[in-house]
């Protein structure tokens, strides 16, 4: 059986190899076809992004569609590099990460509000239509915590200044006037999983007015059901229960507890729902809350990730082997997706590669700090 640390040198390998380049599940809208093939409207980009992503064979060559980098992935593997290098002193990883903050910190798409990232393609989802390099929540969150894992693992506070300019951007672009953080500038959207990883952003920087922050923490925390799931968003298009976004509730949360220790109950309930009716027996992520499949590599990344944000190691260690057992291509990326009878191997960075990295590397710093604790003083 491949253990963690091996499983990490592996995706590291890979990733290091294609200089973390690559490919998305939603990049359809960059192949020079997309115009023609989706008519110029909304549900032909969809349709077509759509097409592509679920294709069990990688489209995108064809297409004219060409590996990059992406802003939230790249931050996830510099936050990978920094929690590696935590765990194990590999003067290599530091110097790895401290690369990718810079290279992130020279690649922002925000304005004089402060520093925001977006990603490498055109989406089309049933909300909205952003283009490519618009900020996002989303990819500007999970950056600012890159720079904050800069900050507190690597132990350089220059990388400070960056993390507090995003959530300064988060405050001034994104906070809305109903009281919650949207997922876009122009947006009006109330997306539970975008809203509560801003508030966790400000919580971890200290950055920006508390009563903000609880304003929008309390605007999430009632939109919870009484038997503690979210739905993904506000409104009658948006009531899905799904564990991925579950799991990004849950770790912004946690996030949140130590200055708004308030969170605590909804916290718990949401947990005790997350585990009881979004995993199968096996422990494996279901897709959501009314499929099992497709079983997402994304699922078991931030599932970890919560996990251990929830000071929970058993069960992310347990979620962690199946991501290893299951999902670990021989090549060293993560596939895509398991259905009932096949498994989509396509290769993704930002989806399944860079997540997984992330999250076995913080399993690897977490289960060392455990047994740092258990050594007699």
């Amino acid at each position: 059986m491949t253990s963690i640390g091996e499983a990490v040198s592996r995706l590291r390998a890979w990733g290091e190899a294609r200089d973390w380049k690559g490919y998305d599940p939603y990049d359809a809208l960059n192949s020079p076809a997309a115009p023609a093939l989706s008519l110029g409207t909304a549900l032909g980009r969809r349709l077509v992004t759509q097409a592509v992503k679920l294709s069990p064979a990688n489209l995108r060559p064809l297409l004219g569609i060409r590996p990059d980098w992406n802003a939230k992935a790249v931050g996830l593997v510099a936050s990978g590099y920094a929690r590696l290098w935590a765990a194990t002193g590999d003067e290599t990883c530091r110097r790895a990460a401290g690369r990718w903050l810079e290279w992130l910190e020279q690649h922002h798409s925000g304005d004089a509000s402060g520093l925001a990232w977006g990603y490498h393609f055109d989406v089309q989802t049933r909300f909205f239509f952003y283009p490519r390099g618009a900020p996002n929540t989303i990819a500007t969150s999970f950056v600012a915590q890159a720079f904050m894992d800069g900050c507190d693992l690597l132990g350089d506070e220059r990388w400070r200044a960056a993390a507090e300019s995003a959530a300064l951007y988060l405050e001034r672009r994104m906070y809305a006037p109903g009281g919650y953080f949207r997922y876009l500038p122009e947006s009006s959207d109330l997306i539970h999983n975008a809203n509560l990883l801003a508030c966790a952003v400000l919580a971890r920087t200290g950055s920006g007015p508390g009563e903000a922050v609880e304003r929008a923490l309390e605007t999430s925390l009632r939109a919870q059901r009484p038997d503690g799931s979210w739905p993904y968003a506000a409104g009658d298009v948006g009531t899905w229960v799904d564990n991925f976004h579950t799991a990004y509730v849950l770790e912004s949360l946690a996030l949140c507890k130590e200055r708004f220790p308030a969170v605590e109950e909804a916290l718990e309930r949401g947990t005790a729902f997350w585990e009881r009716e979004l995993f199968l027996a096996d422990g494996r992520p279901k897709n959501d809350l009314e499929h099992v499949y497709p079983i997402d590599a994304h699922c078991y990344a931030s599932a970890i990730d919560a996990w251990l944000a929830l000071g929970r190691v058993a069960p992310a260690r347990r979620t962690a082997l199946l991501l290893v057992e299951r999902m670990l291509a021989p090549a060293g990326y993560v596939w895509f997706q398991e259905w009932r009878h096949w498994t989509n191997r396509v290769p993704f960075v930002r989806w399944t590669t860079a997540p997984g990295f992330r999250a076995l590397a913080g399993l690897m710093l977490a289960e060392r700090d455990d047994a740092d604790l258990d050594r007699p003083r």
